[in-house]
């Protein structure tokens, strides 16, 4: 397992969810990693891989490029409340410069992780 934090800039929330994926994917073309499940509680962002059509010419060609290495991808859903640990990384993102990757869990969102593990809860307000 191993995340990353980095400041994408000015997107739109689906913009910046398809740009974290994109980023995650070549990391794991990086590593020869095929096999990957990435699980998201914005819905909209895991449509443009039911349609692509829905991708810009922008992310679409860098998509096409990851996947000719033949990686294979899982999507699913995960309400909010169970996507704690992922909210710190992106807020973290928010404070950095650069792209952070972690082999092993930062300390600041380890209880996030647990929590979200443990199945307790966390009120995720819009």
């Amino acid at each position: 397992m191993s995340g990353f934090s980095t400041n994408l800039g000015a997107f739109s929330v689906p913009e910046a969810e398809l740009m974290g994926f994109i980023i995650t994917m070549k990391m794991e073309v990086k590593h020869h990693w095929r096999f990957f499940w990435i699980e998201d509680d914005y819905t909209s962002a895991l449509l443009p891989f039911l349609k692509p059509s829905l991708i810009s010419y922008l992310m679409a060609k860098p998509l096409a490029q990851l996947f000719s290495h033949g990686i294979q991808v899982v999507f699913s859903h995960i309400f909010c409340e169970g996507n704690g640990c992922a909210d710190k990384l992106a807020s973290h993102g928010h404070m950095v410069t650069n792209t952070i990757w972690w082999d092993i869990m930062p300390e600041f969102c380890r209880g996030d992780f647990f929590r979200d593990r443990s199945g307790l809860p966390n009120f995720c307000f819009p």
